[in-house]
């Protein structure tokens, strides 16, 4: 071919290319990049030319809606790359089965078909069937869902709507199904157009009004909030379900009218309330759904209508679901904030409904939590479910949140709550959702719980959070869990009104404790009484006629501002009989305060003290002495009760500066020095807690001074006679052994069964002391390698299913890895102790002692708080 001819078939090459273009751009508009298949907008042209051919033929049609069940997860643990190739795989199946031009992708694993209803269900079951083997096996269930054209011919789009509606309705994990969209259907899809179609007249009729439930506090029964729920009280249905009408409001993205209606009822009777004056006024919550922040600034919305109401902005509580807060989280955190920042409360409602719920609370600080009624709905059925209602309540108290459980239906709910520090409670136990009318009607029957005086509030708030158990250890087995789990610390929280007690909460087990002790009640309003007198807390040691001693704390939290009546928290520690050898927190304060002299509490940062002295009486201590500005006291009580010779050292030491320095340098202050006895004062002074040691003359007294903890400047300082202890030596050794007493007591705070003190460096190690039980399992009592003997010695002690978490978690880089950061090591595990599986907690501290840092570590039955978490890592261990 020469140049000519080849330049005469140039025209009709052109012309080729440019149908190739335009092929390529058809094809690029109209059929989805990832599988291949027609798009949405081109199956809609194709399913209503082809369902009209089928229908003029007389064959009967459908549509199909097809998806994959939980490829969200699956993306999270395979990715995206195998999510497409399954989506891929799907199409093929989709495509062979019913003709690529009779399908189409939607988007993501959404997918629709046309097709002759004739062998419809066998080629749906043929895709489910060859679906478990695809993408190599790692593959999802399918549910479709079917829209007869037999049902009527409608738009494509809407027979589409019908099918994803029948494909949704219910939903089967793991297996793959298909639903048909039947009359039930129909019916809620024409009552859906009813409720738009009439919502604007509903709204501006009144047909939607807000009925109230009331939120009732723990404490006194009295109601403290009402939550407003619409109800829509239709002409001709009457009254509709909430789930009639929210859900699909919700979906038109209109729900936010009924929101701010139910908002404007809410304030008119508020503002009518406040006017009347008949009953106190508490604030009421609203519900907020997800497009209410889509579709408008409702933040904006709220504020300015309630500022427009003159209703004070804390008396409307926002309410929005953890699944509104996670599926936009960062947009919103900024919200919750703003309305927080306005004056706002607000609330997580659904508290527990999904899987995100502790995360959002390590962002967002709500004001409240209230937790989904699905808890009181398996109060009975599953026991498990209250042991995590307690833990979940012991965090919000922890979180300075309070809290609302919904669905309490019945007393023992409501004793159970109130025992874990549940704040406030909802349910039908206490009232259904009624109307404002009814409201009154119950007033003037005098059947109504009655409002809580909001001058109350925050005193209520605080007597009801105290959590009432005592978190120890949970056995595996579940009956003996639950039993053991409510049947340990007895505490209560109790009313002192003049001289009249009153119980206002307390566990199971302080119930039982008072009918065992009852002849102790006398004893019991005294130390109340001393408690209020002192106005701080007391631990108390009373012997019963049992002839068991009985230990305990009492301390005030909180004081009616109505009525002045005061509220004490009471715990009983323990219980021992007279040949019980515990260590336990009352004993090493009846120690403290029978060999120390005077105790003080001090703020470094602030200079306030609290001045304590023996309790002869009650074996315990108490507050004599507040003030402020510490060091300057102290100089001037030097110039008046020490020894001459002594002051002007005592002077120049005992400043705020040395001891912080000693605090950061060796973990303690020390200094000895004299205090006179013999001189005369006309009132309680230093002096005076010195005349019972000497008749004249002065003594000699070291002032100790150390951190409550590493890092605060809280500290205690203790005043010790040691006149008899002068000889130099002596005096050195006694300071060294306390030292490192008080080192051990404030890391090993606690019940244990064994201690060992270990060199970080060599690893030697000694055991310091061991109960019988203990001893009895053969472990070394010194060596030279603490972590490869405990290690080995472990190995058939250990309860199997611990055993690999054991070792891979009890190594000394784990530990000394933890402890030199300052932290306490905790590992807890079970152990088979006469011939019993036990629950045990090793925890290790790193303490400074004048010989160099020692590792105190010790073993104590029960668990730690920490014992979830550790279980988490277990798992993790495991797999």
């Amino acid at each position: 071919m020469g140049f000519h001819s080849l330049t005469e078939h140039m025209p009709a090459m052109s012309c080729i290319e440019e149908v190739g273009r335009e092929r390529d751009i058809f094809r690029e508009m109209n059929y989805d990049f990832l599988t291949g298949l027609p798009s949405m907008t081109y199956f809609f042209k194709l399913a209503e030319n082809g369902r009209n051919i089928m229908h003029e033929n007389d064959i009967s049609s459908a549509l199909v809606y097809i998806n994959l069940s939980g490829l969200k997860y699956y993306n999270r643990k395979f990715g995206f790359a195998e999510g497409d190739n399954l989506i891929k795989e799907l199409a093929g199946l989709v495509a062979e089965q019913f003709g690529e031009e009779n399908s189409s992708r939607f988007g993501q694993d959404h997918f629709a078909v046309f097709t002759e209803e004739k062998d419809l269900e066998k080629k749906l079951k043929k895709i489910f069937s060859e679906m478990k083997s695809a993408n190599g096996g790692k593959t999802l269930p399918v549910r479709a869902g079917i829209y007869l054209d037999s049902m009527g011919i409608v738009e494509t789009s809407i027979a589409c709507d019908r099918a994803k509606y029948a494909c949704n309705i219910s939903r089967k994990d793991n297996v793959s199904y298909f639903n048909y969209f039947d009359r039930k259907m129909l019916q809620n899809e024409l009552n859906r157009q009813y409720i738009i179609d009439n919502l604007d007249r509903a709204i501006a009729e009144n047909w939607i009004v807000p009925f109230y439930q009331p939120i009732v506090r723990a404490t006194n029964k009295r109601v403290c909030d009402e939550e407003a729920l619409a109800r829509w009280i239709d002409p001709e249905k009457g009254m509709l379900s909430p789930a009639d009408f929210i859900p699909i409001l919700e979906d038109s993205m209109l729900i936010y009218k009924v929101d701010l209606h139910i908002l404007d009822a809410v304030l008119e009777r508020i503002r009518n309330q406040i006017e009347d004056k008949q009953f106190h006024v508490v604030p009421i919550s609203i519900n907020l759904s997800r497009t209410d922040f889509e579709v408008c600034d409702i933040v904006e919305e709220i504020c300015n209508r309630v500022d427009a109401a003159g209703v004070s902005r804390d008396l409307i509580t926002i309410e929005i679901t953890e699944s509104v807060v996670g599926r936009n989280f960062e947009f919103m955190k900024e919200q919750v904030k703003r309305f927080q920042d306005l004056g706002f409360p607000v609330w997580m409602d659904d508290f527990g409904s999904g899987y995100s719920s502790l995360d959002l609370l390590q962002e967002i600080q709500f004001d409240l939590i209230k937790f989904d009624m699905r808890f009181m709905r398996q109060f009975e059925t599953t026991p498990k479910s209250r042991v995590i209602l307690t833990e979940l309540m012991r965090m919000a108290v922890s979180l300075g949140i309070e809290t609302v459980c919904e669905g309490v239906e019945t007393a023992e709910q409501v004793d159970f709550l109130r025992e874990i520090g549940c704040t406030k409670m909802q349910g039908y136990h206490f009232c259904k959702p009624i109307s404002l009318k009814d409201i009154h009607e119950r007033y003037r029957k005098g059947i109504q719980i009655g409002f809580e005086d909001p001058a109350e509030s925050d005193y209520q708030k605080t007597v009801g959070s105290l959590n009432l158990y005592d978190l120890g250890g949970v056995y595996n087995d579940e009956d003996e869990s639950v039993k053991h789990y409510y049947n340990t610390q007895p505490m209560a929280v109790v009313e002192l009104d003049g001289d009249k007690i009153r119980v206002v909460r307390c566990s199971r087990s302080f119930t039982e404790f008072r009918k065992r002790y009852s002849g102790l009640n006398d004893t019991f309003k005294d130390r109340l009484l001393q408690c209020k007198n002192v106005g701080q807390r007391i631990i108390v040691s009373e012997i019963a006629k049992t002839g068991e001693t009985i230990n305990g704390l009492i301390k005030k939290i909180a004081e009616n501002p109505v009525n002045k009546t005061g509220a004490y928290a009471v715990a009983v520690l323990d219980i021992s009989s007279d040949t019980e050898q515990t260590l336990t927190y009352t004993g090493v304060a009846s120690a403290l305060s029978a060999d120390y002299i005077d105790l003080y509490h001090i703020d470094l940062d602030t200079e306030k003290f609290t001045q304590y002295s023996p309790d002869t009486e009650s074996r315990g201590i108490s507050a004599t002495r507040r003030g402020e500005n510490f060091f300057e006291n102290s100089r001037k009580d030097a110039m008046k009760f020490l020894y001459e010779d002594d002051r002007k050292n005592f002077i120049d030491i005992f400043t705020k500066e040395n001891v912080l320095k000693a605090l950061d340098e060796s973990g303690a202050f020390t200094y000895t020095y004299r205090v006179l006895t013999n001189i005369r004062t006309g009132g309680d002074d230093v002096a005076q807690s010195y005349r019972q040691y000497s008749e004249n003359g002065a003594v000699y007294v070291s002032t100790k001074i150390v951190r409550l903890n590493k890092n605060t400047n809280h500290v205690v300082m203790a005043v010790n006679n040691i006149d008899s202890q002068m000889k130099q030596q002596e005096l050195i050794d006694r300071l060294r052994e306390e030292t490192a007493t008080y080192n051990r007591i404030s890391v090993l705070m606690g019940d244990f069964i064994s201690i060992y003190t270990v060199d970080p460096a060599s690893c030697n190690y000694i055991q310091y002391s061991a109960s019988d039980e203990f001893s009895e399992l053969g472990t070394s009592r010194f060596g030279s390698d603490f972590f490869k003997d405990s290690r080995d010695e472990i190995e058939g002690l250990i309860a199997p299913e611990d055993y690999y978490y054991f070792m891979a978690e009890f190594t000394k880089e784990r530990v000394l890895g933890k402890v030199k950061k300052g932290e306490i090591y905790i590992l807890n595990y079970h152990l088979m102790m006469a011939g019993k599986k036990r629950e045990l907690c090793l925890r290790a501290g790193l303490v400074k002692e004048k010989d160099g840092e020692q590792l105190i570590v010790g073993v104590t039955q029960g668990q730690t708080d920490n014992w979830t978490k550790a279980g988490m890592c277990r798992e993790m261990t495991e797999e």
